[in-house]
């Protein structure tokens, strides 16, 4: 289990679980969140132009994708036809993420949230 308090305007870059697990995501108090995610069933999208904008880096660090330091803007990846959904979550409320979704966002302030990841039966 994961608990987090994000400084102001704190920023999580865009990711996926480890072992493609699933998460639960619990705000406790605070500023609210911005979440943007890509369904998991377009993980293979969004991969291919992480692969256009980040050639070189990916030489350097094979395994880039399973890092949690990419960040491309929501608007770039809606004009290259990447869904990309957003939510903005309050304290009190939860937010799940599916297998394969990548997903990050920022903090509009101080808050604290709480998250574990888990696996379903099918997993």
């Amino acid at each position: 289990m994961k608990t987090s308090t994000r400084p102001r305007e704190s920023v999580a870059r865009r990711h996926n679980e480890d072992n493609y697990f699933e998460s639960i995501n619990y705000h406790h108090t605070g500023a609210p969140k911005q979440w943007y995610g890509i369904p998991g069933s377009e993980a293979a999208r969004f991969e291919d132009v992480v692969r256009r904008f980040h050639k070189q880096r990916l030489l350097e660090v094979p395994d880039l994708l399973h890092r949690i330091n990419l960040q491309i803007s929501p608007a770039k990846l809606a004009a290259l036809e990447v869904p990309i959904h957003r939510i903005c979550q309050n304290p009190g409320e939860f937010v799940v993420t599916f297998p394969q979704a990548f997903h990050g966002g920022f903090s509009y302030g101080f808050n604290c949230g709480e998250a574990v990841n888990f696996a379903t039966p099918d997993w």
